[in-house]
């Protein structure tokens, strides 16, 4: 068995098999790929070693995102290493390929932390003096907080629930996690930017009154910014990993409506747009209204940032500029489109037409009809 070879922001012609991977900073696919731009296939371990040297030399001084579950070469290094399969075969049931080790016996190739190098096999890399032990640490982030369980992982960083262990008593708590070059955009943003944009949003929200997450505590380790959440109470506006609400009416929508576009304005009269108003991001508890996630929300005139938001959320016409247009017309079109979802169960057509004939055939009141209309067709603030 060999090791494969990953490294990052270079192009380097070696005599060995190749393997392009996804984009520098891709957020999306398998998130043990994050990172990976070159993959590289040695022929032997003496190869493996001697590639591993000269891509580390001709990387040094260069910056990249962190590779999930891979063993960095040496410190600071954009070369990482693992053992794994150098091509699945289709017989196999194994989803990520399978191993043999030194006796012939088949294993998972198992992309997990702390799978990099089989319990079996030697690390070479350590035996050559290049691996870089990693700090011993009192826990996965920092030493107060006790991550359990991970809503989310992306190249840019990650969402944890844990235990916050510097109060007494201790107390859950939500973490979002920033990385250093994950997803950076053309802009120069990366997670570390945008956790730190996120920081400075809510604290100007709360400030203005706005029912937003209290921030706990930010503070940066490994390369990364944390930004620590008290953990709100109730539920998303609909149930967890549904497209459309449980139940549905246009009186349901009409209270959704009185309820939400209060708490909008609060946003907007501040001087932001929110720009992922969503049914996961709005929380409900005891008739109050908490929402949640801003890392894209930007100053109401704002132009010069990149395209954001959720699919189904977004006018189709958002999609055909580079830059966005001042006002706040991208949380007016979501608070329509879920105000609709709310008394059809079904997202809002883009026809104009198509959606009278279903407000007509679900009988929908005309001044609650007008009102999702002008929501839905909103250009500007």
């Amino acid at each position: 068995m060999r090791p494969i070879l990953a490294g990052r922001d270079v192009l380097f012609k070696v005599p060995a098999r190749l393997e392009l991977l996804g984009g520098l900073n891709s957020g999306v696919g398998q998130f043990s790929q994050v990172g990976k731009f070159l993959t590289v296939y040695p022929s032997s371990t003496a190869e493996a070693i001697e590639l591993a040297r000269v891509l580390h030399s001709v990387t040094r001084g260069l910056r990249g995102p962190e590779i999930p579950f891979d063993v960095r070469y040496r410190k600071n290094s954009l070369v990482y290493y693992r053992y794994g399969v150098f091509r699945r075969s289709r017989k196999s049931s194994a989803r990520s390929g399978v191993v043999f080790d030194t006796a012939g016996h088949r294993h998972p190739d198992r992309r997990e932390a702390g799978h990099a190098i089989p319990r079996w096999l030697k690390d070479p890399f350590r035996e050559s003096g290049a691996h870089q032990k990693k700090a011993r640490s009192l826990g996965p982030i920092g030493v107060e907080y006790l991550p359990y369980k991970a809503f989310a992982q992306r190249g840019k960083g990650g969402i944890y629930e844990a235990v916050d262990l510097s109060v007494s008593p201790a107390r859950v708590v939500i973490i979002k996690e920033g990385r250093r070059d994950g997803e950076t955009a053309w802009n120069g943003a990366d997670g570390y930017a945008r956790v730190q944009h996120e920081a400075h949003v809510l604290r100007s929200l709360r400030k203005a009154g706005v029912s937003v997450p209290e921030i706990r505590r930010t503070f940066s380790q490994n390369g990364a910014c944390y930004l620590v959440l008290e953990k709100i109470a109730g539920r998303p506006l609909f149930p967890r990993g549904a497209l459309q609400p449980r139940t549905i009416s246009w009186r349901r929508a009409a209270r959704f409506l009185e309820r939400l576009e209060p708490v909008l304005s609060q946003i907007h009269a501040a001087g932001w747009v929110w720009r992922d108003c969503k049914p996961s991001h709005i929380f409900l508890h005891r008739g109050v209204v908490r929402l949640l996630d801003f890392e894209g929300a930007c100053p109401i005139d704002e132009t010069e940032v990149l395209t954001w938001g959720s699919a189904n959320y977004l006018p189709r016409d958002y999609y055909d500029s580079f830059t966005r247009r001042p006002g706040v017309f991208e949380d007016r079109h979501a608070l329509g489109v879920i105000a609709f979802q709310f008394g059809t169960g079904k997202f809002p057509p883009e026809k104009s037409r198509e959606r009278n004939a279903i407000y007509r055939s679900t009988r929908c009141p005309d001044r609650l009809q007008k009102q999702i209309e002008n929501l839905l067709s909103s250009k500007s603030g």
